[in-house]
């Protein structure tokens, strides 16, 4: 009787801290970053979570979300900037915990934001970012239901925040696009033409777009004058266990405003069916 009672508070607790879309400033304080970092530099991840349930190479396998998993694997590289893909907010798949709140905590960033793509399972999917910076300004694109006359089969969307760093406000964008081709290629360029053009400040763009790099979508992308800040193609991020090709990017606009210090998959974990990618763009005076 006891059991039950304290199972159910548990819930009922887990459950009073969602919201729709979620910012917040967990009670642990941001941490300090890399020390002798040169100010003008910024280190992006970009990490496709999975809903946080670790991958062990078996294709459709289900494993118990966990939070722990990916903070861990941020927090041992603590970017000033974390890109999320795939991420369940008080889910019943997820065991109702807030994850871009809860990985925010345990990772020790004072700012998160969670962008809802769609309901689901008593709670919500989408993206989110950390920031060791705060927010200016926060804002969620869901992907239309049709583009172009063809109907998206894929709930997918961009979410976008501005964050200034040394005197320069940049938009960062995260992303999630369709595993379809025809469908992905049309939710790119309409994010071109209707989320990114109208941005009049620089552009940190990353995620998982379900593409290779000699792949249409990626066409797109660099037609747009975007830059990839990787250039190996051996640099795989999919899946964790045995890498075999590259869906997931970071890249910049315009390209005179920033340099590629380095570009790092960051290997031998399997907290999800992605490898987590980091990149440290230089800040050009």
């Amino acid at each position: 009787m006891y059991r039950k009672l304290f199972v159910l508070v548990s819930l009922l607790l887990l459950l009073s801290g969602c919201s729709k879309e979620s910012s917040g400033e967990p009670a642990a304080p941001g941490g300090p970053g890399i020390p002798g970092t040169p100010s003008n530099r910024i280190t992006v991840m970009s990490y496709n979570t999975r809903h946080c349930a670790p991958y062990y190479g078996a294709s459709g396998e289900e494993t118990t979300p966990s939070v722990e998993g990916i903070a861990n694997v941020i927090k041992a590289k603590m970017p000033d900037v974390v890109f999320l893909q795939e991420i369940d907010s008080c889910t019943t798949r997820s065991l109702g915990v807030d994850q871009a709140k809860e990985i925010a905590n345990l990772a020790k960033y004072p700012y998160y934001h969670f962008f809802k793509i769609m309901d689901y399972r008593s709670g919500k999917y989408g993206l989110a970012m950390l920031s060791k910076k705060p927010f200016k300004e926060t804002k969620t694109y869901p992907f239309p239901d049709e583009i172009e006359g063809q109907k998206m089969t894929n709930a997918n969307a961009v979410g976008t925040a501005i964050i200034n760093f040394e005197g320069v406000d940049i938009s960062f964008v995260t992303v999630h696009l369709s595993t379809t081709q025809s469908e992905r290629d049309l939710q790119l360029a309409y994010a071109v033409e209707n989320i990114l053009k109208p941005i009049k400040r620089p552009i940190v763009i990353g995620g998982d777009f379900n593409a290779t790099p000699s792949n249409s979508t990626i066409s797109i992308l660099d037609a747009a004058g975007f830059t990839r800040t990787n250039t190996d193609p051996a640099k795989f991020t999919i899946p964790s266990n045995s890498p075999n090709r590259e869906l997931d990017y970071i890249a910049y606009y315009p390209q005179e405003q920033f340099g590629v210090v380095s570009h790092t998959v960051v290997t031998g974990v399997n907290a999800s069916d992605h490898l987590p990618i980091i990149a440290v763009l230089r800040i050009e005076e």
